[in-house]
């Protein structure tokens, strides 16, 4: 299982690598660098775990916050948007708080309706940083180490600035190898560009 997320991982670096070349010597011209924008992101989220193993499982509160690139690509209107995010994730699983802490990278498309409103859609992948499975009451709960998910949602930008968004989060891979639980999340955030 593990082979097989690494094996997705590196297909999405090769992919954004070859989304980046074509981004900046593509055959409409280089994109000019100073329309690159970059920003803080900041935001809430509430996550839970879908699958078949377990019953009366409960949403949890989280949150994450990060930096954000705004890169224009292929045409007018759109964008992709890189990511950096720390983000908590996680369930009330029954005997407590599954608490996980990731470092994402979500690489998203994201095209403008009209100035103000944009639909996005992406993956990403997630790399456990710490959790509290070996702590009571959880006790030997081990999480896979590589979250792998796709993300759609949308966004208002509210000026030259300030960037709204909300977002659907589904997981592709297992929280956990022997249970059906992948993650699920959804989330309300801003960025903030300068």
């Amino acid at each position: 299982m593990k082979i097989k997320l690494v094996a997705i991982f590196a297909l999405l670096v090769v992919g954004v690598l070859q989304v980046n070349a074509q981004v900046f010597e593509g055959t409409s011209g280089a994109v000019d660098l100073n329309e690159i924008r970059f920003g803080p992101k900041l935001g809430f989220s509430v996550s839970s775990f879908s699958g078949n193993d377990f019953v009366n499982i409960n949403t949890k509160a989280g949150g994450y916050i990060g930096a954000i690139a705004e890169i224009p690509a292929f045409f007018e209107s759109f964008y992709l948007q890189p990511e950096l995010l720390l983000s908590l994730k996680g369930a009330d699983v029954g005997p407590g708080n599954l608490n996980l802490y990731y470092l994402q990278l979500p690489i998203i498309a994201k095209y403008h309706i009209t100035d103000a409103i944009a639909v996005e859609l992406g993956p990403q992948v997630g790399f456990l940083i710490s959790d509290n499975g070996d702590k009571p009451p959880l006790n030997n709960v081990n999480p896979n180490g590589v979250d792998v998910g796709m993300n759609i949602g949308g966004g208002y930008l509210l000026n030259d600035t300030f960037y709204f968004q909300l977002r659907f989060e589904a997981g592709l891979s297992r929280v956990l190898d022997n249970f059906d639980l992948k993650n699920r999340a959804v989330s309300v955030g801003a960025s903030y560009f300068f």
